[in-house]
């Protein structure tokens, strides 16, 4: 079998009942040591559910094997199945491809059991597109911050990259992305920046939104 192209950064494993889902897991391929790595997600091994596999009994350690696990090989179907060009087709991926990943998150997704495969994809919004954001509302760290409810000594550790600031990048990405919601959220915010300073960044806002309708 073929080796993760990283198109798919991780593949998240869930379980699915009729009622609920929970996280199970992550699958990681580490290229500089080729090797597969899973480990299950705390709160699941706190609720002693059942394992994903034989291989892969429930415990905090890291599984590693130079090879995918057999839990995740059974997933994927036979290149030799009569109907595999019509799972492609109905997946929207070539017949050839061959990156495990992306077979487990597509044609391998779901299966007898109720386990679910889902893709994790790298987020593309840097701490550059964060610098750049703020810059085109021409706010400073202190105005930002107060815009956007965070703290500035979060926003300056992030962008001086001393810290990764991961579920704040997430907020900050939505508001860099979606034009409307960030002129909502800054205008609940920002009764201590001064007047001027709010007309124009609610002027670069709505200019944004208009280039998109």
């Amino acid at each position: 079998m073929n080796y993760p192209t990283g198109k798919i950064s991780a593949v998240l494993v869930y379980l699915e009942r009729r009622k609920s889902r929970k996280l199970v897991g992550e699958l990681t391929y580490h290229s500089k040591e080729e090797a597969y790595v899973f480990q299950y997600d705390k709160n699941y091994l706190r609720l002693k559910l059942i394992p994903l596999g034989p291989e892969l009994p429930l415990g905090r350690k890291k599984f590693i094997s130079k090879k995918l696990f057999e839990s995740f090989v059974d997933r994927i179907p036979s290149r030799e199945n009569p109907a595999y060009k019509d799972y492609c087709a109905a997946e929207g991926i070539d017949v050839n491809e061959a990156d495990p990943f992306i077979l487990l998150t597509t044609i391998g997704k779901r299966g007898p059991s109720s386990f679910i495969f889902e893709s994790k994809r790298q987020s593309t919004f840097s701490v550059e597109d964060l610098k750049k954001f703020r810059q085109e509302l021409q706010l400073t760290t202190k105005e930002f911050s107060i815009g956007f409810s965070i703290t500035e000594k979060t926003l300056i550790s992030i962008e001086h990259g001393q810290t990764s600031g991961k579920d704040t990048m997430k907020r900050l990405e939505l508001y860099a992305r979606f034009p409307a919601l960030a002129l909502f959220e800054f205008q609940r915010n920002c009764a201590s920046i001064h007047r001027e300073k709010r007309r124009l960044v609610e002027q670069i806002l709505s200019r944004k939104i208009n280039k998109e309708e």
